[in-house]
Formats: structure tokens, sequence, C-alpha cells
């Protein structure tokens, strides 16, 4: 919808979509109306995120210049997954839970009134159609698979729905991939999958996400329910990550301009695999080690995800870079709901939940730069 009707149009539109969703949240009185409300909430963040990387492509035409914007933008969205916890522990234990919708109202309504202003008006391409049929069959497998990760510790596999669902989320993503061939205007071009580092980048970012917000969930999970810290204090000890997310982020664009995309990615993934690995011992208090993993950790995120960013939109023209962005942000969406799901299944099946999912994804960061470090192409 970027390409086709304009990236500025689709960020208003979702940001105007989203930030009325958050008032419906936070004025709710039942439960099906704050899932409804949402709903509508994920609909707007599906606009308006994945155009705002078409945005930096339009606004910063300069290839440097874009890759410090790429570098500045995705170090702020990783900041303020982190800060969320801590800034959701001060709202809830103060103000209740509507607080955390209602804070978006202010924050929204300026964000529409600067966008109107300062954003560039991207050029709409009208030979970019619609793909309905694409979008529900993606929607219908992405939902079964949701269904299967949430509900997979709960209930048992073989007395459950759990192998319909999983049965149906194949045959939607087989289906899929099918009328995505035959498409004349695909809503997921197969032709950009022949780029390796397209495909490297997409699944960086998938992994990337399984394991932070996975790490996240289970580290918040951890501190209240086992180690009894207020909501407040969870926010706090997780409150390194956040800062050593911005510390990052301020020379994570400027040192791909110097290293490159490749030796950017490898160096921050390396650096994210030893911060795991310091956090295996954690024992409930905030040591000298833990600061320093923290560090490590939130570092290499830092430092990967620039030039991942920067992978998916080489080469891109302005009529293809929202499509290119909307899957990579896909990829890493799905990446978090696994991630999520998963430290949920580790968590119902080992007495060492933190120990197992830390090693788990120091392993699966090892392995992720070594990859990159083999099979990666300089991008320029």
């Amino acid at each position: 919808m970027a390409d086709r009707y304009g990236s500025r149009r689709i960020w208003l539109s979702g940001l105007v979509l989203f930030t009325c969703a958050s008032l419906g949240c936070g004025m709710c009185v039942a439960m099906w109306q704050l899932i409804l409300f949402r709903i509508l909430q994920g609909a707007g963040a599906a606009l308006f995120i994945p155009a705002s990387f078409s945005l930096l492509s339009a606004g910063w035409p300069n290839r440097h210049a874009r890759q410090q914007a790429i570098g500045m933008f995705g170090g702020l969205v990783s900041v303020a997954a982190a800060a969320g916890l801590v800034l959701g522990g001060v709202l809830v234990g103060d103000f209740g839970w509507r607080s955390i919708f209602l804070i978006n109202l202010p924050v929204g309504l300026y964000s529409i009134c600067s966008g109107y202003r300062l954003l560039p008006a991207a050029l709409p391409s009208r030979l970019r159609t619609l793909d309905f049929t694409g979008q529900i069959l993606a929607m219908a497998s992405l939902g079964c698979l949701s269904w299967v990760l949430i509900q997979f510790p709960e209930q048992e596999w073989g007395q459950s729905s759990l192998p319909l669902m999983a049965l149906a989320s194949l045959l939607c993503a087989g289906s899929f991939v099918v009328v995505e061939r035959k498409s004349a205007s695909p809503m997921l071009p197969l032709a950009f999958f022949r780029s390796p580092a397209f495909n490297l980048a997409n699944l960086s970012g998938f992994f990337i996400n399984v394991c932070y917000f996975g790490s996240l969930y289970a580290l918040s999970l951890i501190l209240q329910q086992y180690w009894h810290y207020t909501p407040f204090q969870s926010g706090m000890a997780l409150l390194p990550l956040a800062l050593f997310l911005f510390v990052g982020n301020l020379s994570a664009g400027r040192l791909m301009r110097r290293w490159g995309i490749k030796k950017q990615m490898v160096t921050g993934l390396l650096a994210g695999s030893a911060g795991y690995a310091g956090m295996i011992s954690l024992n409930g208090q905030i040591t000298p080690l833990t600061f320093f993993s923290m560090a490590l950790l939130a570092g290499g995120v830092a430092f990967a995800v620039p030039p991942m960013t920067a992978a998916v939109l080489a080469g891109r023209t302005q009529d293809t870079a929202g499509t290119a962005s909307a899957i990579h942000t896909t990829f890493r969406q799905t990446g978090s709901l696994v991630g999520i799901a998963l430290a949920g299944l580790i968590f119902s099946c080992t007495q060492h939940p933190i120990t197992v999912l830390m090693g788990l994804s120091a392993l699966v960061h090892r392995l992720l730069a070594l990859m990159n470090a083999v099979m990666h192409p300089e991008v320029t």
C-alpha cells in the first residue's frame, strides 16, 4: 500500500488508526473490546512501521546519509523496546493498566501533526495493485502459526486442535507461495529472495528478535514471579539494556560507513553472543558481570540492526522500498512472536529456563555471525 498510494499517506493513516485504537483500549470495559481495539492497533502499526523505512529511502537518497539515518532509526526502535519495560512498570504501578494505552494519545497527535508538516511526499506507483488473495492467505498462515505457538505449552498435541491448526498454517503458506508466483503484482515478490544479502538479513532479523524478545519476556517473568520484583523494580533492573542500546546506536550508523555492512553485522552478532553467554549465570542480582553482559548484548543488537536494514534496502527503487521493508518487518515481528512462545515453552519444560534460553541465544548468534562471515556479500 505504501508503494501504491505513497509512503507518507500510509504512514499518517496508520498512525491515526493506531492512536484512535489506543484511545479505545484505554476506554474499554470488556475483554472482547480490548481484543478488538488491540487488533486495530496492530493494523495501524502494520501500516506505519514498514512505511517508515520507505520514507527513509525517500528522505535520504544519498547512500551514506541514508545509512546513518537507518542506524539512528533502528537503534531508537530497539531502545524503545527496552525502555517500554521501564516505562510500563512505572505506569502500571502508579496509574493502572489503562495508562499504557492512553499515553499514546499525546505522542500520536504530536507525531501526526509533525509528520503532516515535515515528511516528504513520496510519489505513489500506480503500477502496483493490491494482492488481496495473498494478504488473506498470509494472514491465515501466520494466524494459525500464532495459535499453535501460544497454545502448545498448555495443550497436549494429540488431544487438541494443534495438529489441525499446524496443517492449516502449512497449507495456507504453500498456497500463498503458489499465488505469489502467478500474481501479476504479488504482495511478496519472490524475486527479492534471489539476493543472498536480502535473505541473510531477513533470517538474521528473525532470529535476533526470537532471542531478544524471548529473553526480555523471560527476564521479566523471572524477576516478577520467581524473585518477586515489583513491575517498577523489574523495569529498573532491565534499564541497562535500554541505556546500552542507546549508546550503541549513537555510533552504529557512523561505523557502518567506515566498516561496511558485513563487518559490522558480524561484530554485532558476536558481541550479542558473548552478552547472552554472560547472562546464563543470572541469579536474581545485578552483578558487575550481569551489567557487562547487558552491555555486550544490547550493544551487539544496536550494531547488527542498522546494517541488517541497510542490506534489505540496498538496491531498492523508491517504488519497491516499502515492500522490501515490509517483508523485513514481517520476519522480525514473526520472530518476536516465536521468541515469546518459545520462552513460554522452555519455562514449562525445564527448571532452569534462563540457562537454557540464554545458552540457545548465544549459540544462535554465533551461528548467525558465522553465516554472515562466510556467505554475506559486501553490499554497497
